[in-house]
């Protein structure tokens, strides 16, 4: 398979042997950049995505988010004490066997312009087997002070919400690497691994969503839910993250976007 990237503005169209896959979107209307839709070979969607929809706005298909940014709350839209996270430039664009989108975004509070951290984020993908394989690196940067991820529920870093057709509430399920199934058993549970799936236009569609060996306090807990959000996050159930001013943290996640079969154990650490 062969991956080109067409930039548009600040969108970039990640296609896959010329079909569009998705696009990883900086454009400044959002204050929440994301990636999606995302789309399977048949053309429908693994990830839900409408601009602007009344229930929970800010989940746009693939996006990164953290409730408590010294206080201010990037991840929710609505209401007070938002932050924002804006394009600030290209870090690389490239295409062929594996696409890369990198850029560089600056977090700020809305209320007063005050800026909390940089981030770099890197998207790579590539063609595995049995499914397409998405790489989400977030890298955070202390350039302004002291940074604390506070301990919240609203929180990934990174966050999925996946088609309605695939959440629970509508047929779907997911389990964990620790055999839990569905809210009840995987909601707050520590796991390696959460698997998403469900049937669109007849189709078994899924997201397999992994953390990483060298992720802060691996491996993750899981803010899951039976409508649709698939989030790690340790935030919440074990500890807030602090980086000085001058250092770094950097987040590593793999999701593999899979049709008709897939054995999620086969990429965990």
């Amino acid at each position: 398979m062969a991956f080109s990237v067409v930039q548009t503005g600040l969108t970039f169209n990640v296609y896959a042997d010329g079909r569009l896959f998705t696009s990883c979107v900086y454009e400044p209307e959002y204050v929440r950049p994301f990636m999606g839709p995302v789309f399977a070979s048949d053309g429908t969607q693994f990830t839900r995505f409408e601009p602007h929809h009344r229930e929970h706005p800010h989940q746009r298909s693939v996006f990164v988010g953290i409730g408590d940014v010294n206080g201010v709350d990037c991840w929710n839209e609505v209401g007070d004490n938002k932050g924002k996270m804006a394009f600030d430039s290209v870090v690389e664009v490239s295409d062929g066997e594996t696409a890369v989108v990198s850029v560089k975004l600056v977090w700020s509070s809305i209320d007063d312009g005050a800026k909390l951290v940089d981030e770099v984020r890197t998207i790579r993908f590539e063609q595995k087997p049995d499914c397409i394989a998405v790489h989400m690196q977030s890298t955070f940067f202390a350039t302004y002070g002291d940074v604390l991820f506070g301990q919240t529920k609203e929180a990934g870093p990174l966050g999925i919400r996946v088609a309605d057709e695939i959440q629970v509430n509508n047929g779907g399920t997911f389990t964990n690497s620790e055999g839990g199934v569905n809210e009840d058993e995987c909601w707050g549970k520590t796991a390696k691994w959460c698997n998403y799936y469900g049937t669109v236009s007849g189709k078994t569609r899924g997201i397999a969503c992994y953390d990483r060996r060298t992720n802060p306090q691996y491996p993750t807990a899981w803010h899951v839910r039976n409508y649709g959000l698939m989030a790690p996050n340790n935030l919440l159930f074990k500890t807030s993250e602090q980086i000085e001013k001058g250092k770094t943290l950097q987040y590593d996640y793999l999701l593999c976007f899979w049709e008709d079969s897939f054995d999620p154990q086969k990429y965990a650490d």
